[in-house]
């Protein structure tokens, strides 16, 4: 089959608050992605920092991108602006504080190529920068978090 006629579209929705600097590591990782989204959108909810800067600062590495402000306090109500502004057939929310790997996108789009029956998919979630945030403290106080080495084990100075 040729490329064109098994491709799907694929819109990237992110939610954000007050996380400009995370957000600015999160859309440098969809710059590296081998499979480009067709569109990214960054919802803005209701963030008092430079988040609007730091979107307009990857238009011209992402052409692609759009910011859009919703002044509604909330993730469901966040996401569901970025949904109703999407056109991509795919909708892949990604965290204001996550990394994508190079190829999340490109596997992503590819159960939904083989069986156009498949309505969601999901993948595996790693933890980062969780140095001396509550994250490492909760992993930390609760060792049963240690997971597939997610968390720092106790004493590790990690």
């Amino acid at each position: 089959m040729d490329s064109q006629e098994t491709r799907l579209t694929i819109s990237v929705i992110i939610v954000t608050f007050n996380r400009a600097d995370m957000l600015a590591e999160t859309l440098s990782s969809l710059t590296a992605q081998l499979r480009i989204p067709e569109e990214v959108i960054v919802v803005d909810n209701n963030s008092t920092d430079t988040t609007k800067q730091v979107v307009e600062s990857f238009s011209g590495r992402m052409n692609n991108i759009r910011y859009i402000f919703e002044g509604i306090q909330g993730t469901s109500t966040a996401r569901n602006t970025g949904i109703k502004n999407a056109s991509g057939d795919i909708i892949a929310f990604i965290d204001d504080d996550c990394l994508a790997q190079k190829e999340w996108l490109h596997y992503l789009e590819r159960p939904f190529l083989r069986d156009h029956s498949i309505g969601v998919v999901g993948g595996e979630i790693l933890g980062f920068r969780v140095k001396g945030t509550l994250i490492e403290d909760y992993c930390i106080a609760d060792g049963m978090l240690q997971v597939g080495g997610l968390c720092p084990k106790k004493g590790s100075g990690a």
